[in-house]
């Protein structure tokens, strides 16, 4: 037989286990959660790099300037489809970058991306905006964010990354 007070307080250790369980499952589900919001909230901007990219290196330069918001029926008012030519055809300095390279730093600024290619890290780079508003491509006007920030998924991209350390100044 069992006594009056043997189950006194089960009930209690129970609803205090679930408890416990349903906070750390509700905690784990918010961290998982924000690493995927913060691991690919840039992808988009990242992706039009990318087919930029590898419009250029297919040398369809008519896709890779309608990536640039021009085409050559209506070509852009200070940068014509020749010109755009001129600076991505397979001797340019641009292309020098583009050739072999890859996406191997990029940021977000004010109302864009900043995606900085490079076939080796640092030398011979072009530095690309998209406008996230619309997806356009185009130069970076800078190849870092001027806006003070935190900074610490730079950081750890650096330290964990394949990225180098920025040159000391």
């Amino acid at each position: 037989m069992s006594s009056y007070l043997e189950g006194y307080g089960a009930a209690d250790v129970k609803r205090e286990k679930l408890l416990k369980r349903l906070a750390l499952g509700f905690a784990g589900a918010i961290a998982i959660g924000l690493t995927l919001y913060f691991s690919f909230r840039d992808y988009r901007y990242e992706r039009q790099i990318r087919l930029f990219v590898e419009a250029v290196q297919r040398q369809d330069l008519k896709t890779a300037y309608t990536l640039w918001g021009c085409t050559v029926e209506t070509p852009c008012r200070d940068y014509s489809f020749e010109k755009f030519v001129e600076d991505w055809n397979p001797n340019s300095a641009n292309m020098k970058a583009i050739q072999g390279g890859k996406l191997y730093e990029s940021e977000r600024c004010g109302t864009g991306f900043i995606g900085v290619v490079s076939p080796n890290n640092g030398k011979d780079e072009v530095a690309l905006w998209v406008e996230r508003s619309t997806g356009i491509v185009g130069y970076a006007p800078y190849r870092e964010c001027p806006e003070p920030k935190l900074r610490i998924v730079k950081w750890l991209k650096m330290r964990f990354g394949n990225q180098p350390a920025p040159a000391l100044r």
